[in-house]
C-alpha cells in the first residue's frame, strides 16, 4: 500500500551507520582545509571591508547620539537658569514698580499738600489785599465825605456869617469840627 513511504525509511539509507558517519561528516580533508581557509579569507574580507567600516558608522552615531544628548542636557540648563533669572527678574520688576508706584504716591501726596497750601496761603494774601482794599475805599470815602462836609460847612458858615471867611476862620473851623466828628465816631 504505502511501499513508497517504508522506502525512505530503510535502515540502508541512514546517515547515522557507524562506519560511514565520519566519511560523511568530513569527506576529504583537502576538501575540508580548502573550504575552511576560503571560509576564513571570507571572514577577514568581510571583517576589513564590512565590519571596521559598520563600527565606525555605530561608533559615529553614537558619538553623535551621546553629543546631542550632552548638547541638550546642557541647554536644558541653560534654559532652567535662564528662567530663574526671568523669574527674579520679574520679581524685582515688580517690586521696583511697586516702589516706583509708592514713590510717586508719596509725591503726589506731597505736591497736592503744596498745592494746597499755596492756595490757602494766596487766599490769605488776596483776603488781606481785600481787607486793605476796603480799608484804602473806606478812609477814601471818610475823606471825601470829609472834605464835602467841610466845603458844605464853609459854605454854610459864609452865608450864616454872611461874609467870606477867611483862611484863619477857616482852618478853625475845619479843625473844631474835624475834631467834633472824631468825637462821635469814636463814640460810635
Amino acid at each position: 500500500m504505502n511501499l513508497p513511504f517504508f522506502l525512505i525509511f530503510d535502515d540502508s539509507s541512514s546517515p547515522f551507520q557507524d562506519s560511514t558517519f565520519l566519511q560523511k561528516l568530513f569527506p576529504n580533508f583537502w576538501d575540508f582545509l580548502v573550504q575552511f581557509l576560503a571560509f576564513i579569507v571570507l571572514l577577514l574580507i568581510v571583517y576589513f571591508l564590512g565590519y571596521k567600516r559598520i563600527k565606525k558608522l555605530i561608533k559615529a552615531r553614537k558619538d553623535y547620539v551621546e553629543h546631542n544628548l550632552r548638547d541638550s542636557e546642557d541647554q536644558k540648563a541653560i534654559a532652567e537658569r535662564n528662567a530663574k533669572l526671568s523669574a527674579q527678574n520679574i520679581d524685582a520688576s515688580k517690586q521696583q514698580a511697586a516702589a516706583i508706584i509708592t514713590s510717586a504716591k508719596a509725591q503726589a501726596d506731597k505736591e497736592a499738600a503744596a498745592i494746597v497750601a499755596k492756595a490757602k496761603e494766596d487766599a490769605i494774601l488776596e483776603k488781606q489785599k481785600a481787607d486793605q482794599d476796603i480799608a484804602a475805599a473806606k478812609k477814601k470815602s471818610q475823606d471825601e465825605i470829609h472834605q464835602q462836609i467841610v466845603e458844605v460847612a464853609i459854605s454854610a458858615s459864609s452865608q450864616v456869617l454872611g461874609r467870606e471867611v477867611d483862611s484863619k476862620d477857616n482852618a478853625r473851623l475845619v479843625s473844631d469840627f474835624v475834631k467834633d466828628l472824631d468825637e462821635k465816631g469814636a463814640r460810635k
